[in-house]
C-alpha cells in the first residue's frame, strides 16, 4: 500500500492550492491566497517537469509560496500604502482635532500650556503665548500634544 507522501503528485498541490483559496474566504485576512497562489503553481510545475520527487516539490513549493507572498506584499504596500494609512490617522485620534477651536485652561507661556477638549485636558504647544481664557486652532498634532496657534 502506498503512502500518501509516495503518491503526492500534480492534482494533490492543486487541490491543496483550491482548499487554501477558499479557507482564505472563510478566515479573515488575506495571506492564505498566496500559499494557495503557490501551491497551484507547484502543481503547474510538477505537472511540466514530471518524476519531480517530494523534496524537490517541497523545495518548489516554498520558493514559489516566498515569491507569491512577496507579490501579494507588494500589491498591498501599492494599494494600500503608507499614504492611505496616514490619511486614515489623520482622521482619527488626536488628528480629528486640527481645524477646531478649544479654549486655553492654563496659560502658554514658553511654548507650552494646556487647553481643554471637551471634557479633558490636553498639553498645547505654540509658539506664542496666549493668556487663560483665550481661543486657540489647533493647527497639528505632535504625539499627545496640541500645536495650536
Amino acid at each position: 500500500m502506498q503512502t500518501l507522501f509516495e503518491t503526492w503528485g500534480v492534482w494533490s498541490w492543486m487541490s491543496l492550492g483550491v482548499i487554501l483559496m477558499i479557507l482564505e474566504l472563510l478566515i479573515p485576512g488575506t495571506f492564505l491566497i498566496w500559499f494557495g497562489l503557490g501551491s497551484i503553481l507547484t502543481g503547474l510545475t510538477v505537472l511540466m517537469f514530471s518524476g519531480i520527487t517530494l523534496s524537490i516539490q517541497l523545495l518548489i513549493f516554498v520558493i514559489m509560496s516566498l515569491i507569491c507572498v512577496t507579490f501579494g506584499i507588494l500589491v498591498y504596500t501599492k494599494i494600500f500604502g503608507k499614504n492611505k494609512e496616514n490619511e486614515h490617522n489623520k482622521k482619527t485620534g488626536a488628528h480629528r482635532y486640527v481645524g477646531a477651536r478649544f479654549i486655553v485652561v492654563e496659560p502658554i507661556k514658553n511654548g507650552r500650556g494646556k487647553i481643554a477638549v471637551g471634557d479633558s485636558v490636553w498639553i498645547a504647544l505654540s509658539d506664542n503665548d496666549f493668556k487663560k481664557g483665550d481661543e486657540v486652532t489647533v493647527i497639528d498634532v505632535k504625539g499627545t500634544q496640541l500645536i495650536v496657534k
